[in-house]
């Protein structure tokens, strides 16, 4: 049972506009420690983990994806497309399927290219015991982080009972023994749901209740449980995906290209995960950020110590007078001075300029979605 790391590498670029683009979203963004891009340091990050990493992602994407890759030593075969954008559960179908082709006993791991991880360590250690669950169970698992505040932009999973209790033994005795101590290292808990984006009061609860973790979307699982999963689910979508995969093995790109435009867009939990009875979930407690804002990255770059002494956070040509808690990038070509100003968020492109209170930064999709109303793709 040989693991193999998906890098889920999507989005459409809003959350971070005017950086962030349709054609350059966040994952490509150079935004990470050191200034890597999101998914440089997300295949550093698992690279070692198993046995391949693959990048999975759009179409439209694929070079630059290709280019992060090779940059990291790795090929561009690498890299899985998807025709196009249809959600994290046709997405991760087809990557799996693609994968099963080889490999039909692959465990998979899948995570995001977009979060910023403090904890590299702690986050590689979640992510192989969540495969070591999945493997040793013969079913999936998934990550959950516990919550630190009451967060509304976040995804929650609601835990049941512990499954990892003292005298535990794999009801898989097939499972790797190395996977089956990885198990062993972090709690774990069968699921109970998943809450999407509670309300503050709601939130709170969860919090206080002790039973609700943060949802990453970092899951595992055997390849072919999922697919078996899958199947039960939605058998169209199965059979559908099943087609693609053979139909790109044989080199038939444009007929697979459109059967894959056919199918509904849908994330992969209401798909499959919120459907199985098999699902395991692992706790952790590393820094996550899934950077869904301005003020996601401020925060996450002045933890990182990126900041000056007055918890400013800037890029490019920028002169700041008495100013605190800003974050400001000048990627315009020119310089960008901030006086008088607090907790200020002030991004300058060639083509647009961002000014938005930080408490506010999430009224940058409304932005967007004004823009795209407005037929603005020129600046998407």
């Amino acid at each position: 049972m040989s693991l193999h790391v998906l890098v889920l590498a999507g989005g459409s670029g809003t959350r971070l506009w005017p950086l962030s683009r349709a054609a350059l979203p966040k994952h490509l963004l150079p935004i990470a420690p050191g200034g890597a891009t999101l998914l440089r340091a997300t295949v550093d990050r698992v690279q070692g983990l198993g046995e391949s990493v693959h990048v999975v992602t759009a179409a439209s994407q694929a070079d630059l994806c290709a280019a992060e890759l090779r940059a990291a030593g790795l090929g561009e075969d690498r890299v899985i497309a998807e025709p196009m954008a249809r959600g994290t559960g046709p997405a991760l179908g087809l990557a799996v399927a693609w994968i099963a082709r080889d490999d039909p006993d692959a465990l998979i791991a899948s995570v995001h290219a977009d979060h910023r991880v403090a904890d590299a360590d702690g986050y590689r250690s979640a992510v192989l015991a969540s495969a070591g669950w999945a493997a040793a169970s013969g079913g999936l698992a998934t990550v959950g982080v516990t919550p630190t505040f009451a967060a509304t932009g976040f995804g929650y999973i609601e835990t049941a009972e512990d499954v990892a209790a003292d005298g535990w033994t794999s009801p898989n005795p097939g499972a790797p023994g190395a996977l089956q101590e990885q198990a062993r290292a972090l709690p774990a808990f069968r699921a109970a749901g998943f809450a999407e984006k509670p309300s503050e009061q709601v939130a709170a609860e969860y919090v206080a209740g002790g039973r609700h973790l943060w949802n990453l979307g970092l899951f595992a699982w055997p390849a072919r449980f999922f697919l078996e999963d899958l199947e039960r689910a939605d058998p169209g979508l199965s059979a559908a995906l099943q087609e693609i995969v053979a139909l790109r093995a044989a080199g038939h790109e444009a007929a697979a290209a459109a059967l894959y435009a056919a199918q509904a867009n849908v994330p992969v939990e209401p798909l499959v995960l919120e459907r199985t009875g098999r699902l395991t979930v692992v706790q952790a407690s590393f820094t996550w950020s899934d950077l869904g804002s301005w003020s996601d990255l401020h925060l996450a770059r002045a933890e990182s110590g990126e900041a000056d002494a007055e918890g400013n956070v800037t890029s490019g040509d920028v002169v700041l007078v008495d100013a605190q808690g800003c974050t400001v990038e000048a990627r315009g070509g020119r310089l960008v001075a901030v006086a008088g100003a607090q907790d200020l968020v002030v991004v300058d492109t060639p083509d647009a300029v961002l000014v938005v209170p930080a408490s506010q930064s999430q009224l940058v999709k409304q932005v967007v979605d004004r823009l795209r109303a407005g037929g603005r793709t020129e600046v998407l």
